[in-house]
């Protein structure tokens, strides 16, 4: 091959790329375009985005990535695409995920989102302009386009029109206010609703309510606290219509009223305080986040600016019970809540407090609340339905099993073990189902319930070779738990698991006799033995 060849073949290749990256970015203005169109807060301004992205759609199947290429050369195409790609990429998802995320949180951040917009709609401008597209020869109608595209993506302010900014004021408002009451929250409701284009009814508070409920627990697992706080006080908003019953009790039902929005969350660390100390002029601060802020060598306050007196921390031990109570009451309202949900027919929502539960429970005080609260058979019956998060209503059921001892005889006779015991012949052998069997074995009361469950025995044999050793030991101390009985010590050798069988051999002739004689009966007469 010569070099003239070999210099085409790589000239090929990059135009290959960058035919690539054009279509890509072809690709996003179109699903841009579409993502904006039913956006249904300002709506103008975001359907006057729209345009624009459409013509510029047009603009990109209209021209030639050679002919942009050979005014601006390889490398300077190639940057240019990416970072317009890039830019309406961002776009897009700023727009899809307050699109499927709770309509009343983004009203309360739509300015963000929109000033967040506006400067996107000017980089998008300048990346176009970047193209220098007036200077190729092209049609005098496609030269226009680029021109206004990019003098309508410029001049482009996302601003917030007046009804739009005062509804999102008074939802801050009423999240951090001391009270609520009813007819303020509808009146606020009602024109939430008319801003976003819906019915003030239950299916809108609903709708919201699993909305913002799924945002905060992803809040909580980012760590992300303050957001997650007001998470809540938004659904406590809601709530608060009585459109939709509470799922909880009147005394934690008000607790989210206490206290204003973020005054547990440190101004510097962002996360809620766990170790508050107070600096000279008053204001509150992690420790380790102020100590951290200190030692950088700044004297003034982070919060009021003062330039402190004494650099002394002093602990706030009100706003540190405060910050408990808080948590308390927080549990308290996601117990209720989760209550409430599994015992409703909604399998959505059922899900989603079955998942909430399971952690809860692993607490002694929610498990044996749980079983107070009449749950156990609905834990049992979520066991059969494959529709429902069978791992969290097996979990449920450990914890229960494991810190709730006057409820373990109620655990059995609701079917529990028979449960079980199927779950391990359909293969769903997960530790926590053994664990179960293992802490209710733990009751002599119960082993012979427990052990006389058809086909129970011979499962937890078979479980002592199974690969996963934390299954095998537990299927192996259920058996031992059930060696009490000297009937059951007969059926695991019968099974094949002879441990127990010779254990009992070793402990002297009365017991020797004894196995003889459960034998014999189990196996209709003193013959039967070899």
């Amino acid at each position: 091959m010569s070099t003239m060849d070999f210099n085409i073949g790589i000239e090929d290749v990059g135009v290959a790329i960058l035919q690539e990256l054009w279509n890509r970015v072809a690709l996003q203005a179109v699903e841009l375009a579409k993502e904006t169109r039913d956006v249904m807060i300002e709506k103008g301004s975001f359907r006057e985005f729209s345009r624009s992205i459409t013509e510029l759609d047009v603009l990109l199947k209209a021209l030639n990535v050679r002919t942009i290429e050979a005014a601006m050369g390889t490398e300077s195409t190639k940057v240019a695409l990416e970072k317009l790609n890039d830019k309406l990429r961002r776009a897009r998802k700023i727009i899809k995920n307050y699109k499927a995320g709770s309509r009343l949180r983004f009203l309360l951040h739509s300015h963000s989102v929109l000033t967040e917009m506006s400067c996107l709609a000017k980089d998008i401008a300048t990346t176009i302009s970047s193209f220098q597209l007036s200077n190729l020869d092209m049609a005098l109608n496609l030269k226009s386009m680029n021109d206004e595209v990019i003098e309508k993506l410029n001049s482009m302010e996302f601003s917030m029109a007046a009804a739009t900014e005062k509804i999102a004021l008074e939802i801050e408002n009423s999240v951090s206010q001391s009270s609520r009451n009813r007819e303020n929250a509808v009146k606020l409701l009602e024109k939430i609703a008319e801003a976003v284009g819906a019915d003030a009814n239950a299916s809108l508070v609903q709708t919201e309510l699993a909305l913002l409920k799924q945002e905060r627990e992803e809040m909580e697992v980012q760590k992300k606290q303050a957001e997650a706080l007001q998470l809540s006080q938004l659904m406590q908003l809601l709530y608060s219509t009585e459109i939709v019953p509470s799922p909880r009790n009147e005394e934690a039902s008000t607790y989210h009223k206490q206290y204003p929005i973020g005054s547990f969350i440190c101004p510097l660390c962002k996360e809620m305080m766990v170790d508050p100390v107070a600096v000279f002029c008053g204001h509150s601060f992690e420790r380790n986040a102020i100590q951290e802020y200190l030692e950088s060598g700044k004297k003034n306050c982070p919060t009021c600016k003062e330039e402190l007196q004494s650099l002394e921390l002093t602990p706030n031990v009100n706003l540190r019970s405060s910050i408990e109570e808080w948590k308390k009451n927080d549990m308290d309202w996601r117990f209720q809540a989760a209550v409430s949900g599994i015992n409703s027919d909604d399998h959505i929502r059922k899900n989603q407090a079955l998942d909430d539960m399971q952690v809860l429970v692993e607490i002694s005080q929610y498990a044996v609340r749980a079983a107070e609260e009449g749950l156990i058979p609905k834990f049992v019956e979520s066991l059969k339905d494959t529709t429902l998060n069978t791992m969290a209503a097996v979990k449920c059921l450990y914890c229960l099993a494991k810190y709730c001892g006057d409820h373990k005889r109620e655990i059995i006779e609701v079917g529990a073990v028979r449960r079980i015991v199927k779950r391990i012949y359909n293969g769903e052998t997960e530790p926590n189902t053994i664990a179960i069997l293992l802490e209710l074995s733990k009751t002599e009361a119960l082993v012979e319930k427990i052990g006389n469950t058809k086909d129970c025995i011979p499962l937890l044999v078979y479980l002592v070779s199974n690969p996963n050793p934390e299954i095998a030991l537990k299927a192996q101390d259920v058996l031992r738990n059930l060696s009490s009985n000297t009937h059951f010590v007969v059926k695991m050798a019968e099974s094949g698991f002879f441990q127990s069988f010779v254990a009992r051999f070793n402990q002297g002739e009365n017991n020797e006799s004894n196995v003889d004689k459960s034998w014999e009966n189990y196996h209709g007469g003193p013959n039967s033995r070899s």
